[in-house]
């Protein structure tokens, strides 16, 4: 696609992304809708966070927020998740979107990235069903990132604010959106649900190497 999509554009091209074929309640593999998805590369690529920048989504599922940074101009994206399935359903997708010249994506735990990117755009799992909570996410990126884009459950903001706040970043912004949760596990007993969520933004401090 030539130019820039608008943010419309950028959400009716991630609608038409390949789904999870079998998310795991356990690791809370929740699809990011993709207007919402479009609205935060929006705004991130408005402050300057994406275009020409490297870029990770971490968790990335069927690689909707990273793959929309490709599509923003992103220099180079690394995409990584735990399950071997969303990795094969992101390459799917990053061959759909024509950006596979611009993106990694490969199987790795969140606690074993290491790389150095600009900025970090992540749905992470918010810690209600499975033993990995998204602190355990927002500390990798800021380990990794110089300014952090997460979606986490409305009403964590302000402990998530402290916990960057000890490893040397601060939050600068907070943006609130519905989240519609579509039933897919057993224990769902609505067609849907409607839940708040908070998209922080934070920056990095300083740049001190960390473990």
């Amino acid at each position: 696609m030539a130019g820039r999509p608008s943010e419309g554009e950028l959400a009716r091209l991630l609608s038409s992304l390949e789904p999870l074929p079998n998310p795991k309640p356990e690791l809370e593999q929740y699809e990011t809708p993709s207007e919402l998805a479009s609205q935060v590369l929006a705004w991130a690529f408005d402050l300057g966070d994406i275009e020409g920048r490297t870029v990770a989504d971490l968790g990335c599922g069927s690689g909707v927020l990273g793959l929309g940074a490709a599509l923003l101009g992103a220099r180079e994206v690394v995409c990584i998740d735990v399950d071997p399935l969303a990795v094969v359903t992101a390459w799917r997708n990053a061959w759909r979107l024509g950006v596979v010249d611009r993106v990694r994506i490969y199987v790795s735990d969140v606690v074993d990235f290491r790389e150095a990117v600009d900025t970090v755009v992540m749905n992470p799992p918010f810690g209600i069903r499975g033993d990995v909570p998204d602190l355990t996410f927002l500390v990798r990126a800021l380990r990794s990132g110089r300014v952090i884009y997460s979606i986490h459950r409305e009403g964590n903001a302000e402990f998530l604010a402290g916990a960057a706040s000890r490893l040397g970043a601060k939050l600068t912004h907070v943006r609130r959106y519905p989240f519609s949760i579509a039933r897919k596990f057993k224990f769902h007993r609505r067609k849907s649900v409607e839940v708040g969520v908070e998209v922080l933004r934070f920056e990095r401090l300083c740049d001190e190497e960390s473990p």
